[in-house]
């Protein structure tokens, strides 16, 4: 037996519970995406301004729940996690595999849109540049946000889906490569 932890996981379901729940507007792949761009920009947020942002986005009047608050919160630090590691157990959170495919597209559309909101709100003009690659890549995101299906049963379809994840999933991390260089004396700015 392992000293190991179990990792730490939520599903998209867990998430979408949560926010019927608090009446809440907005999906958990496009609040995902919106803090996973941010973090790209190289913003952190303490817990409190992490769910004040949580709170504006959703456009309820609070988190009363504190499991709720907790969850939200480990929600932000377990994808800071994975987007420092190199990459390697980053995950968008989208809805499984089971749900229909419909469902997935609309879900992956609304994580690159909160992906470029995100990163929109936290990129600095000043003192930030982006390259061509990264404009190339924020252009590709942009299309990939408003895309759709036209026939939701077609094995093709799937399979272009799975390729655009990946895509989606490996543009974030290089994004976050790009604006997480961190020196020896210089930390990301922080939202307190």
């Amino acid at each position: 037996m392992s000293d190991m932890p179990a990792p730490i996981t939520y599903s998209f379901d867990d998430f979408a519970d949560m926010f019927v729940e608090m009446g809440a507007f907005g999906t958990p792949s496009e609040l995902h995406g919106l803090m996973c761009g941010q973090l790209a920009a190289g913003v952190r947020f303490d817990a409190d301004a992490w769910l004040a942002m949580v709170v504006a986005h959703l456009d309820v009047q609070e988190i009363e729940d504190d499991d709720d608050k907790a969850e939200l919160v480990a929600l932000y630090e377990l994808a800071l996690s994975q987007m420092s590691d190199g990459g390697f157990t980053f995950t968008l959170l989208l809805p499984d595999d089971e749900t229909e495919l419909l469902a997935r597209t609309e879900s992956l559309g609304a994580w690159c849109s909160g992906f470029l909101g995100g990163f929109g709100l936290a990129y600095d003009r000043d003192k930030q540049k982006l390259n061509a690659e990264i404009t190339e890549t924020m252009d590709d995101l942009s299309q990939i946000a408003m895309v759709s299906l036209q026939d939701d049963n077609d094995d093709e379809a799937e399979q272009s889906l799975m390729e655009l994840e990946e895509y989606v999933r490996m543009a974030a991390l290089m994004v976050f490569s790009e604006f997480n260089k961190v020196d020896a004396d210089q930390r990301p700015p922080s939202v307190h």
